[in-house]
This record gives structure tokens, sequence and C-alpha cells, in this order.
């Protein structure tokens, strides 16, 4: 799976923040990503059962005292667009977490995690080319990747609905979503 521009619309204003997104899928199964940012020439790989990895150098997801005081990631579908479910959980997470990013090239957030700039990620319906590289790239760097029942991801799905953060963070996230959801 290609995705050759991930942040068109960044792009298109000029906004320094795209992505290249190269994903190998083998039996429904990412397997291989590679993501290049080309204007800070960062070069991100990660294969299945070796890691992840950025010029070189290994990636680790790091784990927050205070999970709160986080800055998470934001990611949902170019469908969505205002759908209220996506509002009042966006509204939710922005309460309940000192920051939620909106980068419009998600590949990079995904980036972001595995190195331990974020402290996770809560997709909405966002299906791509650019989401298997993303989700191999955290997986490898030691995070868990889970459906908003709290059931481990794999494969591929035309409708995820993700948390992606450190181990020690999964009951948080839940917790926030559902309630999120519920309200």
């Amino acid at each position: 799976m290609i995705d050759p521009l991930d942040g068109t619309n960044n792009y298109g204003i000029g906004l320094p923040i795209f992505s290249v997104s190269i994903t190998l899928i083998y039996r429904s199964e990412p397997v291989l990503g590679v993501i290049y940012e080309p204007i800070v020439d960062r070069l991100f790989v990660a294969s299945q059962g070796n890691g992840a990895s950025c010029n070189l150098i290994p990636m680790h997801v790091k784990s927050k005292k205070e999970i709160q005081k986080g800055t998470i990631g934001w990611i949902q579908g170019h469908q969505v667009q205002n759908e209220e479910n996506a509002v009042r959980l966006r509204q939710h997470l922005d309460v309940h977490f000192k920051r939620v990013m909106r980068l419009w090239a998600p590949t990079l957030q995904w980036c972001m995690l595995a190195k331990g700039d974020i402290d996770g990620i809560v997709l909405y319906n966002s299906e791509g080319d650019d989401l298997y590289s993303g989700i191999l790239m955290v997986k490898e760097a030691g995070a868990i990747v889970i459906d908003f029942d709290g059931h481990e991801f794999s494969g591929m799905s035309s409708e995820p609905y993700l948390i992606a953060c450190h181990p020690a963070h999964r009951e948080h996230f839940l917790n926030v979503v559902r309630e999120g959801l519920s309200r």
C-alpha cells in the first residue's frame, strides 16, 4: 500500500507536515512499514518482529506518570467530518488530556507516538493507505493498538475505531473513550 503524499492538504497550503508511506501487507497483516518525512530527512522503518527506528535509531513508546497531562493525536476519516459522535468524543478528549493534536498527516502522528513524543492516538473511522505503516510502527515500538471495545487490533478494517498507547495506559484511554461516546 502506498500513500505518496500523506498530508495532502498540509502540502497544498504550504504547511511542511507531510510524508510518504509504504506498507508491505502479507495475509492481511502489515509486515514492513516505511515512512519518509522529506522536509527534515527522517526515515522511519518498522518490520514485524524487528522493532521500529528513525534514521536507524530504535524507537520506543513512553509511559507518562500523569497521562491526563499527556498530549495525544486525533485521527479521523475524511467521511466523518462533523459526525455527532466524533465531535462529542473529540471534545471529551480535549477536556481529559493536556492537548489533542490534529496534524492531518496521520503517519507522522503514528511516528510521534513510536518515538515517545506524544502519549497516544485515538482514531475514529479513518481507513486509508497510510494507516497500516503507522500501526506497525507503534506496535514495533512497544505500543498496544486496540479497538474501542478493548480488543487487540490485527488485520485490516474498512471502518477502524482504534486506540494506540503505551500498555500501561490502556485502561485510562478505554475509560475516557467510553465516557466520551456515552455522553
